[in-house]
């Protein structure tokens, strides 16, 4: 199968990938959610659909900018479902989620990734891919 953009009829399979993580939402905020996200040229969402439909992995990528270090992209979310890690699958989406940044019309210099701290094997897995681990992130809930 082929790594393609993102559809409003993806939200079922977004929202049921996510879970897998803790990020729980239901099909009805995803849609809405996608209903933003899909037409910012900003942000681009990605997924690995399987061969009978199902999304198997799906990664959400964007543009910023801060004023003092210029633009950067950044890996937003990105998941891969249960049972199919270790396939090349997260591989896959992580090339195409930096192809689509490297070529924004905005020339980011650099691309982030915020990953939970207990999530070791993904650290290992973006050190492989040729990331530096920089930076810790903190989170307040408002």
């Amino acid at each position: 199968m082929s790594i393609r953009g993102a559809q409003p009829g993806d939200a079922k399979e977004i929202a049921l990938l996510s879970s897998q993580f803790g990020w729980h939402a239901s099909e009805d905020e995803v849609a809405a959610r996608l209903d933003l996200i899909l037409h910012r040229p900003d942000h681009r969402l990605l997924v690995y659909p399987g061969e009978a439909g199902q999304l198997l992995g799906w990664i959400h990528a964007g543009v910023n900018l801060i004023v003092s270090s210029g633009r950067y992209g950044e890996v937003l979310a990105f998941v891969v479902r249960d049972g199919e890690r270790g396939a090349g699958i997260g591989g896959a989406l992580l090339a195409a989620a930096e192809q689509w940044i490297r070529g924004h019309e905005s020339h980011p210099t650099s691309i982030v990734i915020r990953c939970n701290n207990e999530r070791t094997r993904t650290h290992a897995f973006y050190v492989r891919h040729g990331y530096d681990i920089t930076m810790i992130g903190l989170r307040k809930a408002i």
